[in-house]
């Protein structure tokens, strides 16, 4: 937070969920309130099914285009509800989940120098469906930053 005590940068990590579109209209909510910057984070998305393909080698670039132009649809709709909303969005970003995605997100709270991480509970993988779910809960276990989860 800044020195004053008050939010002025609130990062929402977001997955195209329902929860996580549900997280960014809070973040949103929350940043016009304090009067903070908006920075969106998606950690692109490798499906399953293509693990077995990335671990030869031979990653499919379409699937990475696709979840990147899947990811510039869901900035757009949050840039147009900040914008409704007078909450300025200092950027949008898709990142790559190295080392994992709980990683690259904790990592990019941290080089952005961010108040407040909002997510999500339950992401789009069934997996994730598993109690909090693995990536909020990683991000609550790992970051340093204040974390707001969002059911």
């Amino acid at each position: 937070m800044s020195a004053s005590g008050n939010l002025s940068r609130i990062l929402v990590a977001i997955d195209g969920s329902t929860n996580s579109m549900r997280a960014a209209d809070a973040a949103i909510f929350t940043a016009k309130k304090a009067g903070a910057k908006l920075l969106v984070v998606n950690a692109l998305h490798v499906p399953y099914s293509d693990l077995y393909l990335t671990e030869m080698g031979n990653y499919p670039e379409y699937t990475k285009k696709q979840a990147k132009e899947d990811a510039e649809k869901w900035f757009d709709e949050i840039r147009q509800k900040a914008k409704q909303n007078n909450v300025e969005i200092e950027g949008a970003e898709a990142i790559e989940p190295f080392p994992t995605i709980v990683g690259s997100i904790v990592n990019y709270a941290e080089h952005k120098n961010v108040d407040l991480i909002v997510v999500g509970s339950i992401g789009r993988t069934g997996f994730e469906k598993i109690l909090l779910g693995s990536v909020a809960l990683g991000i609550v276990r790992y970051s340093t930053r204040s974390v707001m989860i969002v059911k």
